[in-house]
């Protein structure tokens, strides 16, 4: 019996310490107010030089997986975000969802402090994602009508979840 009450205890508190060990490389995010999830993978070896992380987002509701990709622009400065994706949901043509002159940062929550995503390979996944005008650029998108309804509030903060 205490054998027992041990192991629960101890998978108890290994629990969050597994979480702790999530990376860049396969760290997956839920969005609170949506069925929005956000998944990092090793970053594709035919890519930019300055992309430091790769992740698809999914939109469950309009069933489409986009790609994203985080890049510091001439190998210094902020981590900037970009996603690329069907421009319809069922459609082949492709469409970047930020306008050409935006380039927001990307944030990580790191033990409740709002940083910089910290862009060394294989880093430490945050415990929040920040993906600042990723709502409002879906929302001026094809996917307002299929994203926002039942009264979701899909936003640019995803909460992490585990790893794969």
């Amino acid at each position: 019996m205490r054998l027992v009450l041990l192991l629960t205890i101890t998978s108890l508190v290994a629990g969050p310490v597994l979480a702790s060990e999530c990376t860049l490389y396969n760290a997956r995010y839920k969005q609170p107010g949506a069925p929005w999830w956000i998944t990092f993978t090793q970053v594709p070896q035919v890519s930019a030089p300055n992309q430091t992380a790769a992740f698809y987002f999914e939109m469950p509701n309009s069933d489409v997986t986009m790609q994203g990709a985080v890049h510091v622009p001439n190998g210094f400065g902020s981590p900037l975000w970009s996603v690329t994706g069907p421009c319809t949901a069922g459609g082949t043509e492709e469409c970047g969802f930020l306008e050409e002159y935006q380039h927001p940062a990307v944030y990580g929550v790191y033990d409740g402090e709002v940083r910089f995503l910290d862009i060394e390979r294989g880093s430490a996944a945050p415990d929040q994602i920040i993906l600042p005008q990723l709502a409002v650029s879906l929302w001026y998108s094809n996917y307002r009508q299929s994203e926002w309804v039942d009264d979701l509030e899909p936003g640019d903060a995803f909460k992490l979840v585990g790893c794969e």
